[in-house]
């Protein structure tokens, strides 16, 4: 039996009930953002799709993870511009996996999200190497901008 995936109006609907983050699909291109190379990393199914579709629609590369640890073997592998991953994750924390992908010769720009801006763990997320926490909700346009000057900035460091 095959199971048919719910159309985008119909996953749309439910992200924006769930998040409660507006989504402008028909948002202009952020200048700049094509190329960009992206791993999304969140255990949400919805919020997941949600973040992929929209950084697709703006002209990145994007590859998804459910959790830290097979975020992290994908970061070993792909040279990622920026990881945009939830904090509170399964298996290893958006945390622990940005303190892992420092190790790297030039690591990805890390962009933390979380419902949960408990200053202590603002502060290790720092601390772990992220260039920005994020508070759930928020708008998606907008991250879509920070994405893309993290990979800018990025960039410059060479």
């Amino acid at each position: 039996m095959r199971i048919q995936r719910p159309t985008l109006e119909v996953e749309r609907r439910e992200i924006d009930a769930t998040t409660r983050v507006a989504t402008d699909f028909e948002a202009p291109v952020v200048p700049g953002a094509s190329g960009v190379r992206v791993l999304v990393v969140e255990d949400d199914h919805d919020m997941r799709v949600a973040l992929r579709e929209m950084f697709e629609l703006h002209g990145m590369s994007v590859d998804t993870a459910m959790d830290g640890v097979d975020a992290s073997a994908h970061g070993l592998r792909v040279p990622y511009d920026v990881v945009v991953s939830d904090i509170r994750l399964p298996g290893m924390s958006g945390i622990a996996l940005s303190r892992s992908l420092q190790g790297r010769s030039r690591p990805p720009r890390v962009i933390l999200i979380t419902a949960y801006p408990e200053w202590k763990v603002v502060q290790e997320a720092y601390e772990a190497g992220a260039v920005e926490v994020v508070r759930k909700p928020f708008d998606l346009g907008k991250l879509a901008k920070r994405v893309v000057q993290a990979a800018r900035d990025r960039a410059n460091e060479l």
